[in-house]
């Protein structure tokens, strides 16, 4: 059995990530569970390693005392406190009204600024947990009080439209002894690099 968890980003399942199926112990937030199911799954979870991207990293930075000394390594991709520190609150709205009219479009959308390439299939049961997971980003905060974290490493995108780097910022001042590591994409991490990464 795989001792890497991974804990993946708002409508991020794993289908996004060909190849890695099997690699690891897979959650997406809010499709698999809310924040409670995510937290649980890591407790239960043995592992060595655990990477989170995006909404997955921020559940892991609320949870950042518990969690980080329970791992070997720990890698945040485009992680944020706050997701307001990133991304207006009013686009956030805009994108769940979106989502209620039109939720497949709005979550192509959604991928397309990600910088997610291709076609990946949709599910239409996804759209009332993803309202629930927009619900959660406007006011969901992790504490910015700094957690020892040599063995962290926090990965951002030089081409990032949705975590910017005050946000990456904010992340790195509260893991003190953190290695940071920019990468030349956007927000989605390419699947080669998550294997440099998780599995080095």
């Amino acid at each position: 059995m795989t001792d890497t968890l991974f804990c993946s980003g708002f409508a991020g399942p794993e289908t996004l990530f060909p190849g890695l199926s099997g690699r690891w112990r897979f959650a997406a937030p809010f499709l698999d569970g809310d924040e409670a199911a995510i937290v649980a799954f890591l407790r239960a979870s043995p592992g060595r390693v655990l990477g989170g991207w995006s909404t997955g990293a921020h559940i892991i930075l609320k949870h950042a005392p518990e969690l980080l000394p329970r791992f070997e390594r720990v890698v945040l991709l485009s992680p944020f406190l706050r997701f307001a520190d990133c991304f207006p609150p009013r686009l956030t709205r805009a994108m769940a009204a979106g989502l209620a009219r039109a939720p497949e479009e709005t979550v192509r959308g959604f991928w397309t600024n990600c910088g997610i390439k291709g076609s990946p299939a949709w599910n239409p049961a996804w759209a009332a947990p993803l309202a629930a997971a927009l619900n959660y980003l406007l006011s969901s905060e992790a504490n910015p009080t700094p957690v020892a974290a040599g063995h962290v490493i926090v990965v951002s995108g030089e081409t990032d439209r949705i975590v910017r780097p005050a946000a990456v910022d904010n992340v790195l001042a509260a893991l003190p002894g953190a290695t940071h590591v920019v990468h030349p994409g956007g927000h989605f991490p390419a699947v080669a690099l998550l294997a440099s990464l998780l599995w080095p």
